[in-house]
């Protein structure tokens, strides 16, 4: 890779390939001795309904969510710290609320100035993605930076 990296940007969403991205934003970081990677999980409130039925969460399982969230980062960004020996100050995480599509692209990356956006392969079906779209695909195209979309290899 001739590009050197400094500030990686992953997202997560507990799919597999998510954490396809994930590793594969670890080992872009291990290349660079000083680069630093934020790991950010965006948590779409409208989706946060029960079971798909439309009916609403109220403000106390909304809590919850975050809370669960926020210690599922944190434990993440501990185990990355202890596995591959990164200093602290070169891993943090993110939690943020909203259409994840746009936090990328519009809030986040202008934010905090990542030159690299890694995002895992799609895990929608066709349907789903001809009615929504896919995260991946938005990014690709809206990111005002490079874009690498990680997929698993040992799919053929």
């Amino acid at each position: 890779m001739s590009q050197d990296y400094k500030k990686i940007l992953v997202t997560i969403d507990g799919s597999k390939g998510s954490e396809i991205a994930l590793q594969t934003a670890l080992d872009i970081l291990e290349r660079s001795k000083d680069g630093h990677l934020d790991i950010l999980s965006v948590l779409d409130l409208n989706s946060l309904e029960y079971g798909g039925a439309g009916i609403a969460l109220d403000g106390e399982k909304i809590y919850q969510i975050e809370q669960d969230n926020e210690e599922y980062l944190l434990q993440k960004r501990q185990n990355i710290l202890d596995k591959y020996h990164l200093a602290p100050e070169q891993v943090s995480v993110h939690l943020r609320f909203g259409n994840p599509k746009s936090v990328i692209v519009n809030d986040f990356q202008p934010e905090y100035e990542n030159d690299l956006i890694v995002v895992g392969a799609t895990g929608k079906n066709f349907l789903q993605r001809i009615i929504v779209g896919s995260v991946a695909s938005y990014v690709t195209r809206a990111a005002r930076c490079d874009v690498l979309i990680a997929k698993d290899s040992s799919v053929e």
